[in-house]
């Protein structure tokens, strides 16, 4: 039998100042990660009273973000300086990843003076605001989270976070049949997509579900160039830098995939691009668990009784998820409205299949997760990682099951309130689930081997 190894990467120190400006633009992605997190919810019901309350999030994410800027100061600041200023910098680097956005809040009819003070304003409303919060936290005892969290490691771990999160509200918009609410591409109803106004951004209508998500893969877009100019910075890792380069490959394939869905209105597209997009979300998460600390530093695989019988197991159940979500996938786009106008028609080979991979796939997460929660007791990442696959997964068929139930007794034409929460919940669900599944098969290959496998 052909043995699989995995071999210690050598780690080299790290400049101060780069790891300081890897460790900031980690903490400005994450601030606007969360930011553009709570725009998107608070803006499903927009007033007078959602943008106060937008105001108010807005400002309690800047403060306490500075402040862990304060506390990490001997990252983010090796050359002494104040807990100001590295929130000054955290708040900075979100600033820029902001301006996607900023554009689509100008004043109809803005002039350069009207587009200097929006940017000039951004900037150091953000900075001044995070700086604020770090000047607080630099009056705490200082923390150094490199025994924790590598820079990139950070910047890599927000990065999987907000593709998870560009998943959920691509699955809002295909459960709400809004996929073709916004009809052209790349711009926006003739509209810069960075540009279209904010303002026209309507709930009722699905623009603004299909238009944030458009706006969601612009963010990812460009956390996937920063992290690939991150990582030939910080990792001499060949073949993680040629990872990070077919993350980008992946993440342009994707973004095209999905302006030709709307350009040629094609059903089989939709699927596609549903499906690409969680293996983009795996391989970023592949790309987080490799620039962890422990992987890194970790000690070499040490033999266990186990390993032989569980990792075949770990690659069988990915292989078994990425089989369901094409099934899934499959049930979501190929239903189709019945005759009547009243309720849907499934198509019935897909529900079956994906009723049946749905079994296998859960038997196999049930038995992974508990023989790693029970054999692996010597290695916590193992043990808390087959804990959550069990509870996720058992939440994950819960969520099948109502999900098949509603979309089976739908008695409309438009989707009710219950059909998309379910539906969109399960598909979210799915996607943590492929990517606990994706870890625990990385951390199964890095931490244990079979007995009598060399390294």
């Amino acid at each position: 039998m052909t043995s699989v190894s995995i071999s210690i990467p050598t780690v080299t120190s790290v400049p101060s100042m780069k790891a300081a400006w890897t460790m900031r633009i980690a903490l400005g992605f994450m601030l606007t990660v969360m930011l553009w997190g709570v725009c998107y919810f608070v803006l499903m019901g927009p007033g007078s009273l959602g943008g106060d309350f937008l105001f108010g999030l807005m400002l309690f994410l800047l403060l306490p973000c500075g402040f862990l800027a304060g506390r990490w100061r001997t990252v983010l600041d090796p050359t002494g300086l104040s807990g100001f200023k590295s929130g000054f910098f955290v708040g900075l680097m979100s600033a820029i990843f902001n301006l996607l956005i900023v554009g689509s809040m100008f004043p109809e009819g803005s002039g350069p003076l009207e587009v200097t003070l929006w940017v000039s304003g951004l900037l150091l409303a953000s900075s001044f605001c995070t700086g604020l919060g770090g000047l607080a936290g630099g009056t705490m005892p200082a923390d150094d989270p490199r025994s924790i969290v590598s820079p990139l490691g950070l910047f890599s771990a927000v990065l999987a976070a907000a593709v998870l999160l560009l998943l959920s509200s691509g699955g809002l918009v295909t459960g709400l049949e809004a996929g073709l609410a916004v009809p052209d591409w790349p711009g926006s109803f003739g509209h810069n997509m960075l540009l279209y106004p904010m303002r026209e951004m309507t709930s009722d209508t699905g623009v603004f579900f299909e238009h944030a998500h458009r706006l969601y893969g612009m963010l990812v877009g460009t956390g996937v160039v920063a992290l690939l100019c991150l990582v030939f910075i910080n990792d001499r890792r060949s073949w993680l830098r040629m990872l990070s380069i077919l993350l980008f490959v992946m993440v342009c394939i994707q973004g095209l995939m999905g302006g030709l869905r709307v350009t040629e209105t094609s059903t089989f597209l939709a699927l596609v691009h549903g499906v690409f997009g969680q293996l983009v979300f795996a391989l970023t998460v592949l790309i987080s668990c490799f620039t962890m600390l422990r992987w890194t530093r970790g000690p070499a695989a040490v033999s266990h009784e186990a390993a032989a019988a569980d990792r075949p197991i770990t690659v069988l159940l990915v292989a078994a998820l990425v089989c369901q979500l094409v099934l899934g996938a499959s049930v979501r786009h190929f239903q189709v409205l019945s005759e009547s106008g009243q309720g849907l028609e499934l198509p019935v080979w897909a529900v079956v299949m994906h009723v049946t991979m749905g079994v296998l796939a859960f038997a196999l997460a049930l038995l992974i997760g508990i023989r790693a929660g029970g054999n692996y007791r010597s290695f916590p990442i193992l043990r808390v990682l087959g804990i959550s696959i069990l509870i996720v997964v058992v939440v994950q068929l819960v969520l099948g099951i109502i999900a098949l139930f509603a979309v089976s007794m739908r008695q409309a034409e438009l989707p009710p309130v219950s059909e998309v929460v379910f539906t969109s919940l399960h598909q979210a669900t799915g996607a943590l689930l492929l990517g606990l599944c994706v870890l625990l098969m990385a951390w199964h290959f890095r931490l244990v081997k079979p007995a009598g496998e060399s390294s």
